[in-house]
């Protein structure tokens, strides 16, 4: 999974990214569970709930740095099969 190519937010594929990465973040965990947001304002500091981190990927972007996923998990290994 990459969010490198789409760097305008207002951009269909912009969100359809960030719906697949929450997907892939939350698909096992319950409601309310919080996880380090990668937003560009949290960096992976602070927590969020999955609406919460939509909302902040949707306004302040995700941080470019953040690839792969690792705190999300998403492996390294999985990265070197794609």
């Amino acid at each position: 999974m990459n969010h490198k190519g789409v760097k305008d937010r207002q951009k269909p594929e912009y969100l359809a990214g960030v719906n697949e990465f929450l997907h892939f973040a939350f698909i096992r965990k319950s409601d309310g569970t919080m996880l380090k947001c990668p937003c560009l304002n949290c960096r992976l500091v602070l927590s969020q709930n999955r609406k919460n981190m939509q909302c902040h990927l949707l306004v302040y972007g995700i941080d470019p740095t953040y690839n792969p996923w690792v705190s999300h998990g998403e492996s390294i290994q999985e990265i070197d099969n794609e």
